[in-house]
C-alpha cells in the first residue's frame, strides 16, 4: 500500500496537534526520504535476520520446553542467552560475577480445599474464592457466625461497637453503607472512602482478634475473572512481596448465591440488617447459628528465576545508563503441548542478543559509548511483570541516574491491521513521562528507519491496556523515562502454534535495527532526557 507524502504531512501534524492527553495516532513516514548513511547507520546494517533466526530458533525450540519461570527449560534458556554473551565476550556488570541477576520466588497455590456448611459441600471458584497468596492455611469449625455488617470500624461508624469477635469468623458485605440519597455515610458524598478497600477492613479485624473474614460478594464473577491465573495454576510472588501472615486475616470471598444456599430462610435477617445499616447508619450485627467446617490448605515453594543482564560502560557520561529490556521467559507446557513463544518473546530475547553483539563490535572497532548501555534479558514477565519488578526496587544502578528505558515484546509477527505492512511498530508510551523521548524516537525514525510508527495504543483510553502489560511499566512507574515497541496480537498469542517459521524476518530485522539506532543515539546525545511538567 502506498501512502502520498502530503498524507504523511498531514497526520504527522494531526500527530504533534491531535487531540488527547497522549499521541494516539499513525505516523506515516515519507516514503521518499533516504537514510542518512552515517556509521550509526552503518553499524545498524551488521544486524541481519540470520543471526535473529539462529537464536530465535533455539529459544522458540522444544528444547526450552516453553520457558516457563520456575522450570528446567527455563533454565536452559537463560542459560543459552548467556552462553551467547559469553561466546562474543560481552561484558558483564562488574558487580556480578555472572550475566545473572538472581532473583527469589515463591509458588502459592491451593493443595486441598473443603468448605462445607451444615453437611453440605461447596466448590472453590465457583460458590466462593480464596486466593492463595492472600491467605495461610485456613481452618474453622464452628457453630456460628457473626455477620458483623460491613466491616468498619471508623468515628461516625462503627461495626465493632458492642461486639466481642476475638478467635471468631465473620461475615460481612464487600463496599460500605450508602444512604437513600446515594451519600456514602462514611465520606459523606457519592465517593467511596478508603473502607471500600478489603486491605483497610483486614487491618481492623487483626486488631480486634478476628480469626477469618468471610466477604459477601456481589460481583463475583468478577472477582473470579480478576484472579482466574491465581485460581487455576500456581501463582508466583517475588520473596519480598509475601504478605506476612501474622499481620494479616485469612478472607474467603462468597458468591451471593451461596450465601442464599448456606443461610436459607435466615437470609430474610441478613438482607433486614443490611437494609436497616443502608436507612439509619448505624450497625447491626447477627450470630448465626450454623456449622461451619473450612479446611483449606496451601502448597508452597520456592523458585529461583534470574535475569540475564550485560553492561557497557561509557565514557564521559558513564554515569547515566540507558536500559534495554525484554523478556525470555513463557507461559510453558500443558500436558505434552509445548508454548514456544517466538514472537512472545524470543522475538525480543533474540533482538535484544543481536543489538549487544553489535554494540561490542562497535566499541572494538574504535567507537565510544557517552553513557552506559545497560541490556537486559527480564524473567516472570507472563507471572505479573515479576523480574523487572524485581529490578527496579533493587536496582544494580541508580535509578535516578537511569535515563530511559528501552522494552521490546513481541515484534517479530504482524497483526491483521498490518499483514501487508513491512516496515511498521506500535509505539506506546514514549510521551508519558517524556515528550522529549517521543520527539527523538521520531527523529531517528526520520533520519534513518522511515518505519509506519502507530501509536494507536498509547491512547489513554486504550481498552487493552498494553502500557500496562509489559516490563516497560515497572520503570515507567519509578518516573522512568519508558517506550514500549511491539507488533500487535495474532492468532497465535499464547497458543502451541506461536512458532519460529511464522517470524516475519525482513519486517522484524527493520524493528531490531531502528531499535540499535535509538539506542546509540540514547547513550550518545549531548543533553539528557527532559521530562515533561509534574501535573
Amino acid at each position: 500500500m502506498k501512502f502520498s507524502f502530503f498524507l504523511s504531512l498531514s497526520l504527522s501534524f494531526g500527530l504533534l496537534f491531535g487531540q488527547g492527553k497522549y499521541v494516539h495516532e499513525i505516523h506515516i513516514p515519507n516514503q521518499f526520504a533516504k537514510s542518512v548513511m552515517d556509521s550509526a547507520y552503518s553499524l545498524s546494517m551488521s544486524i541481519d535476520s540470520f543471526e535473529l533466526k539462529r537464536v530465535l530458533q533455539y529459544l522458540s525450540s522444544d528444547s526450552c520446553m516453553g520457558r516457563e519461570l520456575g522450570t528446567l527449560g527455563n533454565d536452559i534458556a537463560s542459560d543459552y542467552i548467556a552462553s551467547e554473551y559469553e561466546k562474543n565476550k560481552i561484558p558483564k556488570v562488574p558487580s556480578l560475577n555472572s550475566y545473572f541477576q538472581d532473583v527469589n520466588f515463591s509458588w502459592h497455590s491451593w493443595k486441598s480445599t473443603s468448605f462445607t456448611v451444615d453437611g453440605f459441600d461447596y466448590r472453590q471458584i465457583w460458590d466462593y474464592i480464596s486466593i492463595p497468596e492472600s491467605s495461610s492455611d485456613i481452618k474453622i469449625n464452628t457453630d456460628s457466625l457473626i455477620f458483623l455488617g460491613y466491616g468498619i470500624e471508623h468515628p461516625g461508624y462503627n461495626d465493632y461497637s458492642g461486639v466481642d469477635v476475638r478467635g471468631k469468623t465473620i461475615l460481612i458485605y464487600n463496599g460500605e453503607p450508602r444512604n437513600k440519597r446515594g451519600n456514602y455515610y462514611i465520606s459523606g458524598t457519592e465517593e467511596v472512602s478508603e473502607w471500600s478497600k478489603i486491605d483497610r477492613k483486614v487491618k481492623s479485624a487483626l486488631k480486634h482478634g478476628v480469626h477469618c473474614i468471610i466477604i459477601i460478594e456481589e460481583n463475583f464473577k468478577k472477582l473470579g475473572e480478576q484472579y482466574r491465573s491465581s485460581l487455576y495454576s500456581p501463582v508466583v510472588v517475588l520473596q519480598r512481596d509475601e504478605i506476612d501472615f501474622s499481620k494479616s486475616v485469612n478472607q474467603i470471598h462468597l458468591s451471593s448465591t451461596m450465601v442464599s444456599k448456606m443461610l436459607g430462610k435466615k437470609q430474610k435477617k441478613l438482607i433486614a440488617a443490611r437494609e436497616k445499616i443502608n436507612k439509619t447508619g448505624k450497625p447491626k450485627s447477627i450470630l448465626f447459628p450454623l456449622k461451619l467446617e473450612v479446611n483449606l490448605i496451601k502448597e508452597k515453594s520456592q523458585v529461583r528465576g534470574r535475569n540475564i543482564l550485560a553492561y557497557f560502560e561509557g565514557t564521559d557520561k558513564k554515569d547515566e545508563l540507558v536500559i534495554l529490556t525484554a523478556h525470555y521467559d513463557h507461559i510453558g507446557m500443558r500436558g505434552q503441548d509445548v508454548f514456544n513463544g517466538a514472537d512472545d518473546n524470543g522475538s525480543g530475547s533474540s533482538a535484544l542478543v543481536q543489538i549487544s553483539k553489535t554494540l561490542k563490535a562497535a566499541i572494538d572497532s574504535g567507537y565510544r559509548l557517552r553513557r552506559s548501555i545497560l541490556v537486559m534479558h527480564v524473567t516472570g514477565e507472563e507471572k505479573g511483570l515479576l523480574g523487572s519488578m524485581y529490578y527496579v526496587n533493587s536496582p544494580i544502578f541508580p535509578l535516578d541516574k537511569t535515563m530511559v528505558n528501552i522494552n521490546v515484546d513481541m515484534i517479530g509477527r504482524s497483526d491483521s491491521k498490518y499483514q501487508n505492512t513491512k516496515k511498521y511498530s506500535y509505539v506506546i508510551g514514549s510521551d508519558r513521562l517524556s515528550k522529549d523521548l517521543h520527539q527523538f524516537n521520531e527523529s531517528i525514525n526520520s533520519r534513518y528507519s522511515h518505519l509506519l510508527l502507530d501509536y494507536t495504543y498509547n491512547a489513554e483510553d486504550d481498552p487493552n491496556r498494553f502500557y500496562y502489560r509489559s516490563d516497560h511499566y515497572n520503570f515507567a512507574e519509578k518516573g522512568i523515562p519508558s517506550i514500549f515497541f511491539f507488533s500487535g496480537i495474532h492468532e497465535d498469542y499464547h497458543r502451541i502454534t506461536d512458532d519460529e517459521f511464522k517470524i516475519k524476518y525482513e519486517k522484524y530485522t527493520y524493528i531490531v535495527r531502528h531499535l540499535f539506532l535509538l539506542t546509540w543515539g540514547l547513550a550518545n546525545r549531548e543533553a539528557s532526557l527532559t521530562l515533561n511538567p509534574k501535573e
